[in-house]
């Protein structure tokens, strides 16, 4: 049988018990209230732009080549995006290697007079050709867009490949000048998304004659990014078109030269690159992007904004459930506020 005092003593610790549980519910509740006040939809959003766009820029920066973010108002998406180099080539001591894979080509097809030391050499003749095999390296994957860049030398007044890609007629993509100097570039689209296994036709640009002289090395490029498909002779932009279609597949080798319709010349200083894009970040469903708020932001090589598309510093705007709005601006340098 329990004495008093003990009875007293239970009933004093299950009231002390009551009174630290009150006390719990109510910090919980303060504690949620406060982290309700954070918005944390609104925090990771703002964070998640800031990141993205960062990123972008600093990819600019660290391989000295363009970048850009791409924003889907619609999907509720941000994706980086950069040219990432994936092959060059300046086919010393008879071989057409460097970095990317090794191609081949008969010996006899090389000069040692280049743009910068030796060149491959078909001039003209019938069956001359390269041949580097990138289809099975997933770094040459062209879906999202290319460059494609090398220094020539032409030596006769005839028709000429520069380069291909793929296995059938039309190729993948392909780069040829004709007997006037003009250059003709060609890709083959994919229809629909970058997923898609049916190819489409064919977006094909063409420059003005004379732009490629005989007996003197030019420096040409083809690229396209999903916003412009452009040729550039000497780093100066001659012919260029919107268009916006994925690549179709590398299912076939880099071919330089043509075997029926060899380049009548030198070709050196092969670079060839490939548009790379990171994850999408999506943004929570409370938060939006507002109409005003751009569909890209270019960055130039070193990171500052490309200013022929950016009059002034983009402003993404966020717009969230209860009205609110949330600005994140790119500076002219590419800072990110």
């Amino acid at each position: 049988m329990k004495r008093r005092g003990e009875s007293a003593r239970a009933g004093m610790t299950l009231l002390e018990l009551l009174l630290v549980l009150s006390l719990l519910a109510l910090i919980l509740g303060g504690g949620l209230g406060l982290f309700a006040a954070l918005d944390l939809g609104k925090r990771q959003a703002a964070g998640l732009v800031r990141n993205i766009v960062r990123s972008a820029e600093n990819t600019a920066i660290a391989r000295n080549s363009p970048a850009r973010v791409r924003i889907d108002r619609q999907a509720g998406t941000i994706r980086a995006e950069s040219l990432l180099i994936v092959g060059t080539y300046h086919f010393e001591g008879q071989a057409i290697a460097g970095y990317g894979p090794e191609g081949r080509a008969d010996p006899e097809l090389f000069s040692d007079e280049g743009f910068m030391g030796a060149a491959f050499h078909p001039a003209g003749r019938i069956g001359a050709t390269a041949e580097i095999p990138v289809t099975h390296d997933p770094a040459f994957d062209f879906t999202r867009g290319f460059a494609i860049e090398c220094a020539i030398f032409r030596e006769q007044e005839t028709n000429g490949r520069l380069f291909s890609l793929g296995a059938s007629e039309p190729p993948t993509l392909a780069l040829e000048v004709n007997r006037a100097g003009a250059l003709r570039g060609r890709f083959r689209t994919r229809l629909g998304d970058e997923f898609s296994q049916k190819a489409g036709g064919q977006a094909v640009i063409e420059s003005e004659s004379g732009l490629i002289p005989l007996g003197r090395w030019t420096q040409v490029r083809m690229q396209y990014d999903r916003e412009s498909f452009a040729l550039l002779v000497d780093g100066a932009p001659v012919s260029s078109q919107e268009e916006h279609s994925f690549v179709w597949k590398t299912d076939g080798p880099l071919l330089l030269s043509d075997r029926t319709l060899p380049f009548p010349g030198k070709i050196d200083s092969l670079v060839i690159g490939a548009l790379i894009a990171g994850e999408p970040g999506v943004l929570p469903r409370s938060v939006h992007f507002a109409p005003e708020s751009p569909a890209r932001i270019e960055f130039e090589a070193g990171g500052a904004l490309n200013r022929r598309l950016h009059a002034d510093p983009p402003r993404i705007v966020l717009e969230y459930e209860d009205g609110a709005r949330d600005t994140v601006v790119v500076g002219f340098y590419g800072t990110v506020e």
